[in-house]
């Protein structure tokens, strides 16, 4: 029990610091990216830790299985180098245990990975989708900026504001603005300029309402141009249609998709699955070539490792590509990939670890001999 502990705390532990920096690594690239989306004005700053945070179980989709994979390759490379895994087996720890211990862990994390998969990943996609269209839907209040250049009413309106302040009502007051408004149907394109404004919402939708300027109407290449002063210039910004985020197969819940007959749909149900199921065959696979002679080093397995974990990762995205493409059938479907490194990888790695591969193994030597 005590051997089990530790081997199960010290595999734990240097998985947990692999994660920690896997995610350090993405989210500060996704923190970049959502950033520049915000400084461009895509995108209302008020949203950036919001979005962070709905984009950490996508992440950590992703992520579990290979932090996981390493821990267990620098875990029990460093015990194998320092030769703690000699003294386990000494008292008794053999192969067969030291894989229960670790598929222990890795059953702990494989939960834990299906629950942020099935559930929480897609939830957290929904929310993302949903504020995507609600600031096309809004993008008056929400990326409103003071010296640029802003679409309004899906780009029937063009906007520049000088300065921004906020107004006397809490709302956003604008000073010396230029608006260009589109043509539609009998109405002439327009150029609007005004020394101040207001954006505000009242029951039938968002308007915005100039302040003391001047409207010049017309079209181009007809002299005939309207010229008007106004103290006060109101126009209306039609909301955008909102797109249903549950229309989208990423942010679907997992009981939808298990009923459903559509092929990209079940498809996403069994990517959703074989992620973190991943992470058993992977630990299959992990555990005896972390194996190293206390001469060779702890790192010694390193790149064939990583070479394999690369290849798996691949092979089942292009089966994902596959079986989407109508190339590969949906049964076994994404199933194929670890089912063949289960049976082609792992096995015989495994099987390389017990006393009957030893004793034929010595047959074979002595036949040879003989």
């Amino acid at each position: 029990m005590i051997a089990f502990r530790y081997l199960f705390r010290e595999t734990l532990k240097t998985q947990l610091a692999v994660l920690f920096v896997l995610l350090l690594i993405f989210i500060s690239q996704n923190f970049i990216d959502v950033l520049g989306k915000a400084a461009s004005g895509e995108i209302p700053g008020a949203l950036v830790g919001r979005l962070l945070l709905l984009n950490l179980p996508e992440m950590a989709t992703l992520m579990l299985p290979v932090s996981l994979f390493i821990g267990i390759l620098f875990a029990h490379g460093r015990l194998y180098a320092e030769s703690e895994m000699t003294v386990m087996k000494a008292v008794g720890m053999g192969p067969g245990r030291i894989m229960r211990t670790t598929l222990v862990l890795a059953l702990v994390w494989t939960a834990l990975a299906l629950f942020n998969s099935l559930w929480l990943n897609p939830w957290a996609k929904s929310q993302v989708f949903q504020l995507r269209e609600e600031v096309k839907a809004d993008p008056g209040f929400a990326v409103l900026r003071e010296a640029r250049f802003m679409s309004l009413d899906g780009g029937r309106i063009v906007g520049y504001v000088e300065e921004l302040e906020e107004g006397d009502d809490g709302g956003n007051r604008l000073n010396r603005l230029f608006v260009v408004q589109q043509g539609q149907a009998q109405r002439a394109p327009a150029i609007v300029v005004a020394d101040g404004g207001r954006l505000h919402e009242q029951d039938d939708g968002q308007w915005l309402t100039l302040e003391h300027g001047r409207r010049y109407s017309g079209t181009p290449g007809n002299r005939e141009f309207d010229v008007a002063e106004f103290d006060e210039y109101s126009a209306y910004i039609r909301p955008s249609e909102i797109e249903a985020a549950q229309s989208r197969i990423e942010s679907m819940p997992s009981r939808e998709l298990l009923n459903a007959d559509d092929l990209q749909q079940r498809t996403e149900l069994q990517w959703r699955l074989v992620l973190p199921l991943s992470m058993l065959v992977l630990t299959l696979v992990v555990v005896p070539l972390s194996v190293v002679n206390p001469r060779q080093g702890r790192y010694a397995k390193l790149l064939p490792a990583i070479l394999l974990y690369l290849a798996y990762f691949l092979l089942q995205t292009a089966s994902r590509s596959a079986v989407e493409g109508g190339s590969l059938p949906p049964a076994p479907g994404l199933y194929t990939v670890p089912l063949a490194f289960l049976l082609l990888v792992a096995l015989p790695l495994n099987l390389a670890e017990t006393a009957w591969w030893n004793r034929t193994r010595q047959k074979l030597t002595r036949s040879k001999a003989a």
